[in-house]
């Protein structure tokens, strides 16, 4: 039986799916660990978390996110999802730009995040792969992917929906959603790696694409793509 697991920001787990569960349609199962607003920091615990379970014939893909995002674990409430620094939308925010942000200092993080990371997998796991947002990812044996952002020069168009980002204009006036679609994913996955993209995935696609061209309201994404068991609505990890 092989397993896929995945974990990252909203580049892996989303309201449609990702190039993760394009993925997961060549495995027996799939577990998604990734959650919107996700830094590095709890990126690199829920990989390190996902490696401690995994069978021989599983596979994991680890897709680190910007590095200007902070994140913090609370055992009662999980880890927290602020999302980028640049968007001040709450007091956590607030504090941390204020006081102690640095972009060489989260940069250097990250970097240390994943080096430690990849030590830890290349001792315990047979299958990883590790993508970057927007940077390159320094790995052996074809392990580090492309960057997620070469799809910034697709010539498919990204989506737009009423209540996409906040602000009452945006509630009568259709507003971009900046996240790739599944059509994205499946170009990238397509012409930036060596995954194989069987018919199966490629009707996954059409299917979902069709969902997302007879919905208006982008609240509705999550509950008809859940409903039609199109992406992941379990959690896990800590």
């Amino acid at each position: 039986m092989s397993k896929l697991y995945t974990v990252g920001c909203s580049h892996t787990r989303y309201a449609w799916p990702t190039y993760a569960d394009i993925l997961a349609q060549g495995f027996d199962s799939f577990e998604n660990w990734g959650q919107s607003g996700f830094g590095n920091f709890a990126i690199m615990h829920r990989a390190i978390e996902i490696a401690d379970r995994m069978d021989v014939d599983d596979t994991l893909i680890v897709q680190w996110t910007y590095p200007t995002r902070f994140d913090f674990h609370n055992t009662q409430k999980g880890w927290y999802q602020g999302g980028n620094l640049s968007n001040n939308h709450d007091q956590v925010q607030d504090t941390i730009n204020k006081f102690s942000y640095d972009p060489d200092s989260y940069e250097w993080h990250t970097k240390t995040y994943i080096k430690l990371v990849k030590q830890y997998l290349d001792i315990n796991v047979a299958n990883y792969y590790m993508i970057g947002a927007d940077f390159e990812i320094d790995c052996v044996d074809n392990q580090g992917l492309s960057p997620l952002s070469k799809l910034e020069s697709s010539s498919i168009p990204k989506r737009k929906f009423l209540k996409a980002r906040p602000g009452k204009e945006y509630m009568i006036k259709k507003a971009v959603d900046y996240h790739w679609t599944p059509a994205h994913h499946l170009e990238y996955l397509e012409k930036h790696t060596d995954f194989i993209i069987t018919d199966k995935m490629q009707t996954f696609v059409n299917k979902v694409e069709a969902v997302l061209d007879d919905t208006d309201d982008w609240t509705l994404i999550h509950h008809k793509m859940a409903g039609k068991n199109y992406i992941e609505t379990n959690d896990y990890g800590r």
